[in-house]
């Protein structure tokens, strides 16, 4: 990679739902990662695609709190079958993205081979996440190695806690955020969840209410707690903001991304950007086609290199076209809808 050296950044990466911190991988490319728990792991890719390579300077931090990493640590825990299922679907999906694991030195003590979700501490970028969020920078101010700035990069259900935790807790070292598939608001992407669902609209209705229950029921998400759409008036000015969709993301449908970023770019306090990807689905945006891998990360390096970040020169010359029409604050490029 031929980087230019211009301002170095940590990244601060929030995963989305049923990941832990082993989704970074897919934003690190070859680069071997140390984990939370010191085992060392990397990405060999998906699909005979490489990750991309976007984050140079990962921070991981503690995991965060609906993620147990030690799901079998008692007996009674081998027998719960929230873990059991948990760890089969974590193991499959570390398997299927290509990550690949070295053993600490404590082998046996907590792993990030495979984990087990805390259904309790699920909030979906409300209080959980928000105060996971910040323990990761507390964690990341205490390093005697960081980079004096500081890059927030989130993911799915990452991105209501990026959004949610950067509005309150206003993190005076961060020069940049980029958000991926991010939602506007749980209560608008239920909806679509239901309908996507069930055939009919009145099955769609019973379903939409039985997703509500269970979140109200069994996580710690509330409807009348924090959202990215309600937390725009308090998400700090000037600092550059990006955000990644696609045509064909059904989990967090391009609209819901569209509708946050225009909130953020109405406001008109800072630079908004807006990349649709028309290929790839969530969470694989760089893993379905090789089109839309490319011009993901060219684009970051695009941005990087206009915020004078560090950043790789030819990837950046490459996605120097997208920027233009990238900017949602220039009056052509309003918001219009998603179309295949």
């Amino acid at each position: 990679m031929n980087t230019r050296m211009n301002q170095a950044c940590d990244t601060l990466f929030y995963q989305g739902m049923n990941s832990s911190q082993t989704q970074a991988l897919k934003y690190t490319g070859a680069a071997k990662i140390t984990a939370s728990t010191g085992e060392i792991m990397w990405c060999e890719g998906k699909n005979n695609l490489l990750p991309i390579h976007v984050i140079t300077n990962l921070h991981v931090g503690d995991e965060i709190a609906d993620v147990n990493l030690q799901p079998f640590a008692t007996y009674m825990a081998m027998l719960n079958p929230v873990n059991l299922l948990g760890v089969v679907l974590t193991g499959l999906s570390n398997w299927l993205n290509g990550f690949h694991f070295i053993s600490a030195a404590n082998y046996g003590e907590p792993s990030v081979v495979y984990h087990a979700p805390v259904v309790s501490n699920i909030s979906i970028g409300q209080e959980s996440d928000i105060e996971s969020h910040r323990k990761k920078y507390q964690s990341w101010l205490r390093r005697d190695d960081r980079q004096s700035s500081l890059i927030l990069y989130g993911v799915s259900r990452g991105t209501a806690a990026t959004f949610c935790a950067f509005a309150k807790e206003k993190y005076p070292e961060v020069k940049l955020v980029i958000l991926e598939g991010a939602i506007d608001s749980v209560e608008n992407i239920l909806p679509k969840r239901a309908a996507k669902i069930c055939s009919s609209e009145y099955l769609a209705q019973k379903t939409l209410s039985m997703m509500k229950s269970g979140l109200s029921m069994f996580t710690s998400y509330r409807e009348d707690g924090p959202s990215p759409l309600s937390c725009v008036d308090d998400y700090p000015e000037n600092i550059p903001t990006v955000f990644v969709t696609s045509i064909k993301d059904a989990e967090v449908p391009c609209e819901n991304t569209k509708n946050i970023a225009q909130a953020l770019a109405g406001r008109g306090k800072n630079d908004v950007y807006l990349l649709t990807l028309n290929h790839s689905s969530h969470p694989n945006y760089m893993f379905d086609h090789q089109e839309d891998r490319d011009r993901y990360e060219a684009f970051i390096h695009a941005i990087y290199k206009k915020y004078d970040l560090e950043h790789d020169a030819g990837l950046a010359e490459k996605g120097a076209l997208i920027l233009d029409d990238a900017l949602l604050s220039t009056p052509k490029n309003r918001i219009l809808p998603c179309r295949n």
